[in-house]
């Protein structure tokens, strides 16, 4: 994938193409053994028979974080949306460092074209075997500035100067940083979608960058 050296020309690019193309378990306690049958004069004390504890199983904690983790696709409100859109920066950033395009599924409706060409472009640098070399996208604020009709988020996003290197972490190149406002538009049907997303390039002090 040709990609120019911002990461933020990288990002507007991608969106513009739209239209071109073991956890720990606990042993089970020890249950108490029944006592022996009392003895008669004329009989002999009868031993019981061991008795075999059944088995207890522990959540693991896997499971215990997954149940203490919020419910982003679900939590229809306010904080919910901004923690929706934090989710998907992260997998996102993800996708493009390991790379692995599959984190990006099943976040984004289809109609979101910019969300396509990122899980693309997360897809083509696992095939040419590159990625990108720590954090591409560092959030500082996500905010909600429309609720309704529709729901409108903006993330204030600072991207780091890094590396995008080999399979053997050789450099291909330098990837310069900057800030950039994304608009991402969120739809509720039952559960969170992404409807779109919008890039703005801005300067360091939050200023509209002239193209």
């Amino acid at each position: 994938m040709s990609s120019p050296c911002q990461v933020i020309a990288l990002l507007a690019a991608v969106a513009m193409a739209v239209g071109m193309s073991a956890g720990c378990s606990a042993p089970p306690p020890a249950l108490p053994v029944k006592a022996a049958a009392a003895a008669t004069p004329t009989t002999a004390a009868v031993a019981s028979s061991p008795t075999t504890a059944p088995k207890v199983t522990t959540p693991t904690i896997a499971k215990l974080r997954r149940e203490l983790e919020p419910d982003l696709l679900h939590d229809h409100t306010q904080s919910g949306a901004e923690a929706y859109v934090k989710d998907y920066l992260s997998r996102l950033n993800d996708s493009w460092t390991r790379p692995q395009a599959s984190l990006l599924d099943n976040r984004a409706s289809k109609d979101c074209g910019t969300c396509t060409n990122f899980r693309d472009a997360a897809a083509n640098l696992a095939r040419e075997g590159r990625r990108h070399e720590g954090p591409i996208l560092v959030v500082s604020k996500v905010s909600v500035v429309i609720w309704s009709p529709d729901v409108r988020v903006v993330a204030d996003v600072r991207q780091p100067k890094h590396d995008l290197v080999d399979r053997k972490g050789r450099k291909v190149r330098s990837v310069q940083g900057g800030r950039v406002f994304l608009y991402v538009e969120l739809s509720y049907s039952g559960r969170w979608w992404i409807k779109s997303v919008g890039i703005d390039p801005v300067n360091d002090d939050g200023t509209h960058r002239e193209s």
